[in-house]
Protein backbone atom coordinates (compact mmCIF):
# COMPACT_ATOMS: atom_id res chain seq x y z
CA UNK A 1 0.00 0.00 0.00
CA UNK A 2 1.20 3.64 -1.09
CA UNK A 3 1.23 6.17 1.53
CA UNK A 4 -2.06 8.42 1.13
CA UNK A 5 -3.65 5.46 0.22
CA UNK A 6 -7.87 4.87 1.16
CA UNK A 7 -7.71 2.36 4.00
CA UNK A 8 -10.10 0.27 2.06
CA UNK A 9 -7.88 -0.16 -0.69
CA UNK A 10 -5.81 -1.75 1.99
CA UNK A 11 -8.83 -3.99 3.43
CA UNK A 12 -10.31 -5.27 0.11
CA UNK A 13 -6.37 -6.46 -0.76
CA UNK A 14 -7.32 -9.26 2.40
CA UNK A 15 -10.79 -9.64 1.27
CA UNK A 16 -10.96 -10.77 -2.40
CA UNK A 17 -13.06 -14.06 -1.57
CA UNK A 18 -16.54 -13.92 -0.96
CA UNK A 19 -16.81 -14.09 2.59
CA UNK A 20 -19.57 -13.77 4.87
CA UNK A 21 -17.78 -10.76 6.03
CA UNK A 22 -18.44 -8.77 2.67
CA UNK A 23 -22.58 -9.04 4.52
CA UNK A 24 -22.36 -5.53 6.19
CA UNK A 25 -24.25 -3.07 7.30
CA UNK A 26 -25.42 0.00 5.36
CA UNK A 27 -23.84 2.47 8.19
CA UNK A 28 -20.56 0.03 8.23
CA UNK A 29 -20.36 0.25 4.34
CA UNK A 30 -20.62 3.91 4.39
CA UNK A 31 -18.42 4.42 7.15
CA UNK A 32 -16.14 2.61 5.02
CA UNK A 33 -16.68 5.11 1.65
CA UNK A 34 -15.55 7.86 4.17
CA UNK A 35 -12.49 6.46 4.94
CA UNK A 36 -9.91 8.97 5.99
CA UNK A 37 -6.62 8.81 4.08
CA UNK A 38 -3.93 7.34 6.83
CA UNK A 39 -0.45 6.37 7.04
CA UNK A 40 0.92 2.52 6.48
CA UNK A 41 0.07 0.44 9.95
CA UNK A 42 3.41 -1.43 10.67
CA UNK A 43 1.59 -4.44 11.99
CA UNK A 44 -0.40 -5.02 9.18
CA UNK A 45 2.30 -6.82 6.80
CA UNK A 46 1.81 -7.79 3.33
CA UNK A 47 1.23 -11.70 2.66
CA UNK A 48 3.22 -13.80 0.91
CA UNK A 49 3.21 -15.44 -2.41
CA UNK A 50 2.15 -18.63 -1.00
CA UNK A 51 -0.71 -16.73 1.17
CA UNK A 52 -1.93 -15.09 -1.39
CA UNK A 53 -2.82 -17.84 -3.40
CA UNK A 54 -3.97 -19.97 0.18
CA UNK A 55 -5.54 -17.40 2.14
CA UNK A 56 -6.30 -18.38 5.78
CA UNK A 57 -10.16 -17.43 6.43
CA UNK A 58 -8.59 -16.34 9.92
CA UNK A 59 -6.93 -13.31 7.84
CA UNK A 60 -9.53 -12.42 6.27
CA UNK A 61 -10.73 -8.31 7.07
CA UNK A 62 -14.13 -6.89 6.38
CA UNK A 63 -13.60 -2.74 5.43
CA UNK A 64 -14.91 -1.86 8.07
CA UNK A 65 -12.98 -3.46 10.49
CA UNK A 66 -9.56 -2.55 9.30
CA UNK A 67 -11.09 1.03 9.35
CA UNK A 68 -11.88 0.79 12.50
CA UNK A 69 -8.63 -0.67 14.38
CA UNK A 70 -6.81 2.44 12.39
CA UNK A 71 -9.15 5.47 13.36
CA UNK A 72 -8.44 7.68 16.02
CA UNK A 73 -10.47 7.89 18.87
CA UNK A 74 -13.01 11.27 19.31
CA UNK A 75 -16.26 13.35 18.25
CA UNK A 76 -16.32 11.61 14.99
CA UNK A 77 -15.36 8.11 15.37
CA UNK A 78 -18.00 8.28 18.22
CA UNK A 79 -20.32 9.67 15.42
CA UNK A 80 -19.69 6.71 13.41
CA UNK A 81 -19.82 3.98 15.98
CA UNK A 82 -22.91 5.39 17.06
CA UNK A 83 -24.12 4.49 13.08
CA UNK A 84 -23.42 1.20 13.34
CA UNK A 85 -25.84 -1.56 12.92
CA UNK A 86 -23.98 -3.80 15.21
CA UNK A 87 -26.96 -6.53 14.13
CA UNK A 88 -25.56 -6.64 10.69
CA UNK A 89 -22.07 -6.28 11.12
CA UNK A 90 -19.18 -9.35 11.02
CA UNK A 91 -17.63 -10.80 13.68
CA UNK A 92 -14.66 -8.79 12.87
CA UNK A 93 -15.96 -5.81 12.45
CA UNK A 94 -17.70 -6.31 16.44
CA UNK A 95 -14.51 -6.82 17.45
CA UNK A 96 -12.84 -3.57 16.32
CA UNK A 97 -16.47 -1.45 17.42
CA UNK A 98 -15.99 -3.07 20.77
CA UNK A 99 -12.20 -2.03 20.88
CA UNK A 100 -13.01 1.35 19.44
CA UNK A 101 -15.38 2.25 22.34
CA UNK A 102 -12.65 1.44 24.59
CA UNK A 103 -10.24 3.91 22.89
CA UNK A 104 -13.03 6.10 23.28
CA UNK A 105 -13.48 5.48 26.86
CA UNK A 106 -9.63 6.22 27.03
CA UNK A 107 -10.11 9.53 25.02
CA UNK A 108 -12.86 10.57 27.35
CA UNK A 109 -10.72 10.17 30.22
CA UNK A 110 -7.54 11.89 29.07
CA UNK A 111 -10.23 15.29 28.29
CA UNK A 112 -11.90 15.15 31.30
CA UNK A 113 -8.51 14.66 33.42
CA UNK A 114 -7.69 18.30 31.37
CA UNK A 115 -10.94 19.60 32.73
CA UNK A 116 -10.24 18.43 36.42
CA UNK A 117 -6.41 20.02 35.67
CA UNK A 118 -7.57 23.13 34.93
CA UNK A 119 -10.12 23.24 37.74
CA UNK A 120 -7.40 22.58 40.01
CA UNK A 121 -4.93 24.75 39.24
CA UNK A 122 -7.65 27.64 39.47
CA UNK A 123 -7.99 26.15 43.18
CA UNK A 124 -4.44 26.74 43.91
CA UNK A 125 -3.98 30.08 43.78
CA UNK A 126 -6.60 30.23 46.66
CA UNK A 127 -4.02 28.46 49.05
CA UNK A 128 -4.03 24.93 50.17
CA UNK A 129 -7.54 24.55 51.71
CA UNK A 130 -9.20 26.01 48.35
CA UNK A 131 -6.98 23.67 46.37
CA UNK A 132 -8.39 20.46 48.44
CA UNK A 133 -11.70 21.77 48.08
CA UNK A 134 -11.54 20.34 44.07
CA UNK A 135 -11.47 16.95 45.42
CA UNK A 136 -14.60 17.83 47.04
CA UNK A 137 -16.41 19.60 44.02
CA UNK A 138 -15.23 15.86 41.91
CA UNK A 139 -16.76 14.17 44.56
CA UNK A 140 -20.11 15.50 44.43
CA UNK A 141 -20.67 16.58 41.36
CA UNK A 142 -19.95 12.85 40.41
CA UNK A 143 -21.42 11.19 43.21
CA UNK A 144 -18.24 9.41 43.56
CA UNK A 145 -16.23 8.40 47.36
CA UNK A 146 -13.76 11.07 48.43
CA UNK A 147 -11.03 8.15 47.76
CA UNK A 148 -12.38 7.43 43.52
CA UNK A 149 -12.01 11.73 44.01
CA UNK A 150 -8.83 12.18 45.17
CA UNK A 151 -7.53 9.17 42.55
CA UNK A 152 -9.08 11.32 39.63
CA UNK A 153 -7.56 14.46 40.71
CA UNK A 154 -4.12 13.19 41.13
CA UNK A 155 -4.06 11.55 38.02
CA UNK A 156 -5.01 14.73 36.13
CA UNK A 157 -2.43 15.99 38.05
CA UNK A 158 0.36 13.45 37.00
CA UNK A 159 -0.94 13.76 33.38
CA UNK A 160 0.00 17.55 33.04
CA UNK A 161 3.49 16.08 34.41
CA UNK A 162 3.84 13.37 32.00
CA UNK A 163 2.33 14.52 28.45
CA UNK A 164 3.51 11.92 26.61
CA UNK A 165 1.82 9.05 29.29
CA UNK A 166 -1.49 12.21 28.32
CA UNK A 167 -1.01 11.64 24.35
CA UNK A 168 -1.13 7.94 24.79
CA UNK A 169 -4.21 8.08 26.65
CA UNK A 170 -5.75 10.45 24.51
CA UNK A 171 -4.66 8.43 21.38
CA UNK A 172 -6.38 5.62 23.26
CA UNK A 173 -3.05 3.88 22.41
CA UNK A 174 -3.26 2.85 26.30
CA UNK A 175 -6.35 3.03 29.27
CA UNK A 176 -6.69 4.74 32.07
CA UNK A 177 -5.54 1.80 34.31
CA UNK A 178 -2.61 1.71 31.94
CA UNK A 179 -2.10 5.23 32.47
CA UNK A 180 -1.95 5.36 36.43
CA UNK A 181 0.22 2.55 36.16
CA UNK A 182 2.95 4.41 34.15
CA UNK A 183 2.29 7.60 36.05
CA UNK A 184 1.91 7.01 39.34
CA UNK A 185 5.06 4.25 40.10
CA UNK A 186 7.01 6.28 42.79
CA UNK A 187 9.94 4.17 42.69
CA UNK A 188 11.02 6.76 39.85
CA UNK A 189 12.24 10.38 40.26
CA UNK A 190 10.37 12.78 37.57
CA UNK A 191 13.09 11.80 35.13
CA UNK A 192 13.58 8.40 35.24
CA UNK A 193 10.30 7.97 34.78
CA UNK A 194 10.37 10.06 31.08
CA UNK A 195 12.96 7.59 30.35
CA UNK A 196 10.79 4.58 31.13
CA UNK A 197 7.82 5.81 29.14
CA UNK A 198 9.77 6.44 26.48
CA UNK A 199 10.91 2.76 26.63
CA UNK A 200 7.54 1.45 27.20
CA UNK A 201 5.16 3.39 25.28
CA UNK A 202 5.47 2.73 21.97
CA UNK A 203 4.41 -1.34 22.74
CA UNK A 204 2.31 -0.66 26.04
CA UNK A 205 -0.70 -1.20 23.99
CA UNK A 206 0.26 -5.35 24.21
CA UNK A 207 0.54 -5.86 27.79
CA UNK A 208 -1.54 -5.83 30.51
CA UNK A 209 -1.90 -3.10 33.37
CA UNK A 210 -0.02 -5.83 35.95
CA UNK A 211 3.04 -6.61 33.27
CA UNK A 212 3.73 -3.25 32.77
CA UNK A 213 3.51 -2.28 36.83
CA UNK A 214 6.29 -5.18 36.69
CA UNK A 215 8.34 -3.87 33.89
CA UNK A 216 7.83 -0.43 35.52
CA UNK A 217 9.37 -1.79 39.06
CA UNK A 218 12.04 -3.81 37.00
CA UNK A 219 13.51 -0.48 35.18
CA UNK A 220 13.31 1.39 38.87
CA UNK A 221 15.38 -1.28 40.16
CA UNK A 222 17.68 -0.95 37.57
CA UNK A 223 17.72 3.18 36.94
CA UNK A 224 18.41 3.28 40.61
CA UNK A 225 19.16 0.40 42.91
CA UNK A 226 20.55 2.54 45.76
CA UNK A 227 17.31 4.33 45.92
CA UNK A 228 15.73 0.89 47.26
CA UNK A 229 15.59 1.87 50.70
CA UNK A 230 14.59 5.05 50.17
CA UNK A 231 11.45 4.33 48.48
CA UNK A 232 11.01 1.49 51.04
CA UNK A 233 10.41 3.75 53.74
CA UNK A 234 8.46 6.19 51.94
CA UNK A 235 5.98 3.18 50.94
CA UNK A 236 5.78 2.14 54.74
CA UNK A 237 5.01 5.49 55.82
CA UNK A 238 1.71 4.97 54.05
CA UNK A 239 0.72 1.59 55.51
CA UNK A 240 -2.33 1.88 56.38
CA UNK A 241 -5.89 -0.57 57.84
CA UNK A 242 -8.99 -0.18 54.98
CA UNK A 243 -12.25 -1.75 55.14
CA UNK A 244 -14.30 -1.74 52.17
CA UNK A 245 -18.40 -2.46 52.54
CA UNK A 246 -18.92 -5.76 50.24
CA UNK A 247 -22.74 -7.25 49.38
CA UNK A 248 -24.78 -9.48 51.53
CA UNK A 249 -23.53 -7.79 55.29
CA UNK A 250 -20.24 -8.98 54.41
CA UNK A 251 -16.94 -6.19 54.59
CA UNK A 252 -13.35 -6.58 53.36
CA UNK A 253 -10.39 -5.58 55.91
CA UNK A 254 -7.09 -5.37 54.10
CA UNK A 255 -3.25 -3.97 55.43
CA UNK A 256 -1.16 -2.29 53.65
CA UNK A 257 1.84 -3.61 55.84
CA UNK A 258 5.80 -4.33 55.12
CA UNK A 259 5.92 -7.82 53.75
CA UNK A 260 7.82 -9.00 56.79
CA UNK A 261 5.12 -7.81 59.12
CA UNK A 262 2.19 -9.29 56.71
CA UNK A 263 3.99 -13.10 56.87
CA UNK A 264 3.95 -12.28 60.41
CA UNK A 265 0.30 -11.41 60.53
CA UNK A 266 -0.32 -14.75 58.17
CA UNK A 267 1.73 -17.14 60.22
CA UNK A 268 0.27 -16.30 63.51
CA UNK A 269 -3.66 -16.07 61.99
CA UNK A 270 -2.79 -19.66 60.85
CA UNK A 271 -1.55 -20.93 63.85
CA UNK A 272 -4.68 -19.72 65.80
CA UNK A 273 -6.61 -21.06 63.41
CA UNK A 274 -5.11 -24.62 63.95
CA UNK A 275 -5.09 -24.27 67.26
CA UNK A 276 -9.17 -23.34 67.45
CA UNK A 277 -10.20 -26.61 64.82
CA UNK A 278 -11.69 -28.69 67.49
CA UNK A 279 -13.07 -32.38 67.01
CA UNK A 280 -16.36 -31.94 65.40
CA UNK A 281 -15.60 -28.21 64.17
CA UNK A 282 -17.05 -28.62 60.66
CA UNK A 283 -15.66 -24.66 59.75
CA UNK A 284 -12.98 -24.81 56.54
CA UNK A 285 -9.18 -23.14 57.82
CA UNK A 286 -10.01 -20.25 55.43
CA UNK A 287 -13.37 -19.69 57.98
CA UNK A 288 -10.92 -20.59 61.26
CA UNK A 289 -8.77 -17.85 59.65
CA UNK A 290 -11.15 -14.77 59.87
CA UNK A 291 -13.25 -16.10 63.02
CA UNK A 292 -9.52 -15.72 64.87
CA UNK A 293 -8.99 -12.34 63.48
CA UNK A 294 -12.38 -11.17 64.24
CA UNK A 295 -11.94 -12.64 68.19
CA UNK A 296 -9.06 -10.32 68.83
CA UNK A 297 -10.74 -7.33 68.22
CA UNK A 298 -14.17 -8.49 69.78
CA UNK A 299 -12.47 -9.35 72.88
CA UNK A 300 -11.04 -6.14 73.33
CA UNK A 301 -14.12 -4.09 72.14
CA UNK A 302 -16.50 -6.11 74.58
CA UNK A 303 -13.36 -5.19 77.32
CA UNK A 304 -12.17 -1.62 76.50
CA UNK A 305 -8.86 -2.69 76.76
CA UNK A 306 -6.05 -3.08 74.02
CA UNK A 307 -3.62 -6.06 74.34
CA UNK A 308 -1.43 -4.24 76.80
CA UNK A 309 -4.42 -4.50 79.34
CA UNK A 310 -4.55 -0.17 78.74
CA UNK A 311 -8.05 1.20 78.07
CA UNK A 312 -8.58 2.24 74.80
CA UNK A 313 -9.77 5.99 74.17
CA UNK A 314 -12.57 7.37 73.94
CA UNK A 315 -14.43 9.05 71.00
CA UNK A 316 -17.13 11.63 71.68
CA UNK A 317 -16.91 10.87 75.26
CA UNK A 318 -17.54 6.72 74.74
CA UNK A 319 -15.02 3.75 74.40
CA UNK A 320 -15.15 2.22 71.02
CA UNK A 321 -18.02 0.67 70.20
CA UNK A 322 -20.82 -0.42 67.45
CA UNK A 323 -23.33 1.55 66.61
CA UNK A 324 -26.19 -0.24 65.75
CA UNK A 325 -29.76 1.73 64.58
CA UNK A 326 -32.94 -1.01 64.76
CA UNK A 327 -36.55 -0.34 65.46
CA UNK A 328 -38.06 -1.86 68.61
CA UNK A 329 -40.70 -3.43 66.71
CA UNK A 330 -37.78 -5.52 64.49
CA UNK A 331 -35.49 -6.04 67.97
CA UNK A 332 -38.46 -7.63 69.52
CA UNK A 333 -39.14 -10.02 66.59
CA UNK A 334 -42.33 -8.17 65.51
CA UNK A 335 -41.23 -7.53 62.29
CA UNK A 336 -38.36 -7.83 60.27
CA UNK A 337 -37.16 -4.24 58.99
CA UNK A 338 -33.73 -3.84 57.86
CA UNK A 339 -31.10 -2.08 60.23
CA UNK A 340 -28.47 0.40 60.34
CA UNK A 341 -24.93 -0.46 61.17
CA UNK A 342 -23.02 2.52 61.58
CA UNK A 343 -20.46 2.95 59.12
CA UNK A 344 -21.57 -0.10 56.84
CA UNK A 345 -25.20 0.54 56.19
CA UNK A 346 -28.19 -1.66 55.97
CA UNK A 347 -28.21 -4.81 57.45
CA UNK A 348 -30.35 -7.63 57.72
CA UNK A 349 -32.91 -7.77 60.68
CA UNK A 350 -31.61 -11.23 62.05
CA UNK A 351 -27.92 -9.67 62.08
CA UNK A 352 -29.12 -6.81 64.17
CA UNK A 353 -30.69 -8.98 66.53
CA UNK A 354 -27.67 -11.06 67.11
CA UNK A 355 -26.07 -8.57 67.51
CA UNK A 356 -28.11 -6.92 70.27
CA UNK A 357 -28.02 -10.26 72.18
CA UNK A 358 -24.48 -9.46 74.02
CA UNK A 359 -24.99 -5.41 73.89
CA UNK A 360 -26.17 -2.38 75.62
CA UNK A 361 -29.15 -0.23 74.15
CA UNK A 362 -30.34 2.93 74.28
CA UNK A 363 -33.89 3.73 73.37
CA UNK A 364 -34.22 6.71 70.80
CA UNK A 365 -37.11 7.80 69.37
CA UNK A 366 -38.79 9.60 66.48
CA UNK A 367 -42.01 11.26 65.40
CA UNK A 368 -44.89 8.96 64.15
CA UNK A 369 -45.53 11.59 61.86
CA UNK A 370 -42.24 12.71 60.57
CA UNK A 371 -39.98 9.66 61.00
CA UNK A 372 -37.49 11.93 62.44
CA UNK A 373 -35.41 11.52 65.97
CA UNK A 374 -36.82 13.03 68.58
CA UNK A 375 -34.34 14.58 70.92
CA UNK A 376 -33.17 17.40 73.34
CA UNK A 377 -31.55 20.68 72.81
CA UNK A 378 -29.02 22.62 74.81
CA UNK A 379 -28.12 26.23 75.44
CA UNK A 380 -24.58 24.67 75.23
CA UNK A 381 -21.60 24.73 73.08
CA UNK A 382 -21.54 21.39 73.29
CA UNK A 383 -24.06 18.72 72.46
CA UNK A 384 -24.86 16.33 75.47
CA UNK A 385 -24.29 12.58 75.30
CA UNK A 386 -28.03 12.30 74.32
CA UNK A 387 -28.43 14.83 71.54
CA UNK A 388 -24.94 13.43 70.13
CA UNK A 389 -26.14 9.48 70.14
CA UNK A 390 -29.03 10.82 68.33
CA UNK A 391 -27.17 12.87 65.72
CA UNK A 392 -24.39 10.35 64.66
CA UNK A 393 -27.72 7.36 64.90
CA UNK A 394 -29.69 10.22 62.45
CA UNK A 395 -27.25 11.11 60.16
CA UNK A 396 -25.50 7.56 59.96
CA UNK A 397 -22.03 8.89 58.23
CA UNK A 398 -20.75 12.26 56.93
CA UNK A 399 -23.46 14.96 55.64
CA UNK A 400 -21.58 15.18 52.28
CA UNK A 401 -23.04 13.91 49.87
CA UNK A 402 -21.09 10.49 49.01
CA UNK A 403 -19.31 10.34 51.99
CA UNK A 404 -18.59 7.17 54.13
CA UNK A 405 -17.15 8.39 56.72
CA UNK A 406 -19.35 6.91 60.33
CA UNK A 407 -20.74 9.37 62.18
CA UNK A 408 -19.22 8.03 65.64
CA UNK A 409 -16.18 9.25 64.28
CA UNK A 410 -17.15 12.75 62.59
CA UNK A 411 -17.06 15.96 64.24
CA UNK A 412 -20.95 17.56 65.44
CA UNK A 413 -20.65 21.00 63.63
CA UNK A 414 -23.03 23.55 64.39
CA UNK A 415 -24.57 24.06 61.02
CA UNK A 416 -24.94 28.50 61.56
CA UNK A 417 -22.04 29.45 63.43
CA UNK A 418 -22.52 29.35 67.60
CA UNK A 419 -22.97 32.48 68.67
CA UNK A 420 -21.50 33.39 72.06
CA UNK A 421 -23.78 36.63 72.53
CA UNK A 422 -26.88 34.55 72.36
CA UNK A 423 -25.72 31.27 74.49
CA UNK A 424 -28.12 32.35 77.27
CA UNK A 425 -31.32 33.51 74.92
CA UNK A 426 -31.97 30.73 72.67
CA UNK A 427 -30.90 27.33 72.36
CA UNK A 428 -28.61 26.76 69.02
CA UNK A 429 -27.36 23.38 70.00
CA UNK A 430 -30.41 20.94 68.72
CA UNK A 431 -30.99 18.45 65.89
CA UNK A 432 -31.89 20.78 63.40
CA UNK A 433 -28.96 23.11 64.05
CA UNK A 434 -26.20 19.92 64.53
CA UNK A 435 -25.43 17.45 62.40
CA UNK A 436 -22.56 14.97 61.78
CA UNK A 437 -19.19 16.52 59.57
CA UNK A 438 -16.06 14.79 59.05
CA UNK A 439 -13.14 16.76 59.75
CA UNK A 440 -12.07 17.50 56.18
CA UNK A 441 -15.87 18.02 55.04
CA UNK A 442 -16.47 20.03 58.46
CA UNK A 443 -12.75 22.62 57.77
CA UNK A 444 -13.56 23.54 53.63
CA UNK A 445 -17.40 24.34 55.58
CA UNK A 446 -15.92 26.07 58.60
CA UNK A 447 -13.49 28.53 56.29
CA UNK A 448 -16.62 29.65 54.33
CA UNK A 449 -15.26 28.04 51.09
CA UNK A 450 -18.39 26.04 51.01
CA UNK A 451 -21.68 26.37 52.33
CA UNK A 452 -24.35 23.89 54.44
CA UNK A 453 -27.67 23.97 55.31
CA UNK A 454 -30.36 21.89 56.86
CA UNK A 455 -34.02 21.54 56.11
CA UNK A 456 -35.99 20.52 59.49
CA UNK A 457 -38.87 19.34 57.60
CA UNK A 458 -37.13 17.03 55.15
CA UNK A 459 -33.98 16.33 56.69
CA UNK A 460 -32.13 17.10 53.40
CA UNK A 461 -28.67 18.80 53.76
CA UNK A 462 -27.93 21.37 51.04
CA UNK A 463 -23.89 21.75 49.99
CA UNK A 464 -23.17 25.19 47.81
CA UNK A 465 -19.60 24.63 46.43
CA UNK A 466 -17.42 27.38 45.52
CA UNK A 467 -18.61 27.37 41.92
CA UNK A 468 -22.90 28.13 43.25
CA UNK A 469 -23.22 24.58 42.32
CA UNK A 470 -25.52 22.85 44.78
CA UNK A 471 -25.38 19.25 46.29
CA UNK A 472 -28.47 17.93 48.37
CA UNK A 473 -27.82 15.16 51.18
CA UNK A 474 -30.82 12.83 51.45
CA UNK A 475 -31.48 11.86 54.94
CA UNK A 476 -30.99 8.23 56.18
CA UNK A 477 -34.71 6.72 57.00
CA UNK A 478 -34.42 5.45 60.45
CA UNK A 479 -35.25 1.64 60.64
CA UNK A 480 -39.30 0.73 61.39
CA UNK A 481 -42.35 1.48 59.47
CA UNK A 482 -42.58 4.40 57.55
CA UNK A 483 -44.03 7.65 59.31
CA UNK A 484 -47.55 7.91 59.89
CA UNK A 485 -49.77 9.40 56.79
CA UNK A 486 -50.81 13.07 58.15
CA UNK A 487 -54.37 14.58 57.39
CA UNK A 488 -53.81 17.40 54.31
CA UNK A 489 -55.67 19.59 57.32
CA UNK A 490 -53.77 18.87 60.13
CA UNK A 491 -50.82 21.86 60.88
CA UNK A 492 -47.04 20.97 60.76
CA UNK A 493 -45.61 20.03 63.83
CA UNK A 494 -44.35 23.18 65.91
CA UNK A 495 -40.94 23.64 65.05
Amino acid sequence: MQDGEPLLALSLEYDDHDTPQADIAVEVVELAKAAPWILPQPHLTTPSPEEAEEPSPHRLRSPAAALLEAHRPGPELARKLERTALADADDATLVEVVAAWEREVAWAAAQQARAIAELGRRRSAGGPRSARSTVFEVEARLSVTRYAAEARVTTAEALEEFPAVADALAAGRIDLRKANVLLLEEWLSPDERRVVHDKLLPDADLYTAPQLRDMMRREALTANPAAAAKRHAKACADREVRIEPAPDSMAWVSAYLRADDAERVRVVVDAMAQGAKAPGDGRTLPQLRADVFSDVFRRMADSGKDLAGRDLPRLQRRSPHLQVTVAGGTLLGIDDEPAILGGYGPIPADLAREIAQDATWRALFTDAATGEFVALSSKAYRPGADLTRTIVARDVTCVFPGCRIPAWACEIDHIDSYDEARKELVAQTDKHRCDAKCHGHHDVKTVGLWDSSRDPTTGEVTWTAPTGHQYVRKPVRPPGPPPRPTDKDDDPPPF
